[in-house]
């Protein structure tokens, strides 16, 4: 029963991601990319700071911004964390609001998803053996990403910012991978979003973006989607899921993100995927999954 909950915890989650992404794609319309990322930021921070409040007082401890973190060493370890994560992500959410000005919502979902790819290739810089059907992976993915973007001539600027975007997040992963274990993560989110707001406000500011409260005002739908259901929500339900599933079975799970970033364009942004661009999507999809498929382990 715990892991058919998590199922559905971690399917809530991917089905937020996906359609944050026509969010996204709407906000843009209002206000530049690093604003939004900033504003988005900002509600994530107020969000997971309610249920941080909100959990002390339901297991009957002391409102601290620390938690369980009590030596210096432990709140210097969290506080480090919290910055690198919310550096790499802001980066990663600035990259991606950038190249949806002229990606499709749906396209962008799929290209962002190759951060799944990304991770154990990374890996091997941490001497990690890469097996074959990881590279058969990669394989599809170019393939894939060719059919998607119409090849190589057809690759504009906005691909470009998705393929650093999801190479940004490919290092937010590593990165989480690297403190969570032994951080509160709850406020190790918190914190992450501190920072990201923190970047995105002086990227902001530093390339001269407008801040008119009007389109603020008007786009404030979006952000508070993005902020809330996006980044407080879907990272809460992804740390409960996580808990009671086997990674793999999470992992999986999570590229899920790429589908619902496809039906949510269709849904609220009409967006119609040409025949070309819909296998380019299927055989990145397939390769994600392949990506899943853990390798036979030689027996003696």
């Amino acid at each position: 029963m715990k892991k058919i909950h998590g199922t559905l915890a971690m399917l809530v989650a991917t089905i937020l991601w996906g359609f944050a992404f026509s969010a996204q794609s709407s906000g843009m319309k209002y206000v530049g990319p690093m604003l939004f990322v900033m504003l988005r930021s900002l509600v994530g921070v107020a969000a997971l700071s309610l249920v941080i409040i909100i959990f002390d007082l339901i297991a009957g401890r002391k409102l601290s911004f620390w938690g369980e973190a009590k030596t210096f060493e432990e709140r210097k370890f969290m506080l480090t964390g919290g910055i690198l994560c919310g550096t790499a992500i802001s980066m990663a959410s600035i990259f991606q609001q950038i190249g949806l000005q002229s990606v499709s919502a749906g396209k962008s979902g799929f290209l962002t998803a190759l951060y799944i790819i990304i991770v154990p290739l990374a890996g091997m810089m941490f001497k990690r053996k890469t097996n074959r059907i990881m590279w058969l992976a990669v394989l599809l993915a170019m393939v894939g990403t060719y059919f998607l973007t119409g090849g190589i001539g057809n690759i504009g600027k906005g691909e470009i910012f998705l393929f650093l975007c999801s190479l940004m997040f490919s290092i937010h992963i590593l990165t989480i991978d690297r403190f969570a274990p032994r951080c509160d993560c709850v406020r190790l989110s918190c914190l992450q979003f501190m920072s990201a707001s923190v970047v995105a406000c002086v990227a902001s500011v530093c390339f001269n973006e407008p801040w008119i409260a009007e389109k603020i005002t008007d786009s404030l739908p979006f952000w508070i989607y993005c902020g809330i259901g996006s980044s407080a929500i879907a990272f809460t339900l992804q740390m409960m899921a996580q808990k009671v599933l086997h990674p793999t079975m999470a992992s999986l799970l999570m590229s899920l993100e790429s589908v619902f970033g496809v039906i949510g364009g269709w849904l609220f942004l009409h967006e119609i995927l040409t025949l070309r661009e819909a296998i380019g999507c299927a055989i990145i999809f397939s390769a994600i999954i392949l990506t899943q498929v853990p390798a036979k382990k030689k027996v003696r």
